[in-house]
Parts: structure tokens; C-alpha cells; sequence
């Protein structure tokens, strides 16, 4: 027969915070970098639409001319 060591609760709790705190650090470190690019694509996004829009109301709307006798 095996014989199987027993693994205390301590151990298994110190291994899940090593494991997690991994990756709180690497999510903390990149935060920033991660709000900021998600503001610059937002802003370019309304940028985008506007100008689709501004052409798109180009396009249909009428020329009329106006003449004076």
C-alpha cells in the first residue's frame, strides 16, 4: 500500500494566495495602461461615427440654389 501525506489547510491556502497573487500584481501593474487604451479606442469610436454621419447627411441632403430675377 501508499502511504498519503496529509496536507493541512494552511498549506493549501498558502498555495491558492501564491497563485492569485500572481495575478493581482500583473492585473494592478497593467491597469492604467489598460484604462487609458480603453478611453483613447472609445474616443476614436465617436470620432468614427461622427465622420460616418457628417458624410453620410453630405450624401442625401439636396443642393438648392436660390436665383433672383
Amino acid at each position: 500500500m501508499t502511504s498519503r501525506a496529509h496536507v493541512e489547510r494552511s498549506q493549501v491556502e498558502a498555495s491558492l494566495r501564491d497563485l492569485f497573487g500572481e495575478g493581482e500584481q500583473a492585473a494592478r501593474q497593467y491597469a492604467g495602461v489598460t484604462a487609458g487604451a480603453a478611453g483613447a479606442l472609445g474616443f476614436l469610436a465617436m470620432v468614427f461615427a461622427f465622420l460616418l454621419g457628417r458624410r453620410k447627411g453630405r450624401r442625401r441632403s439636396s443642393i438648392i440654389e436660390i436665383r433672383s430675377r
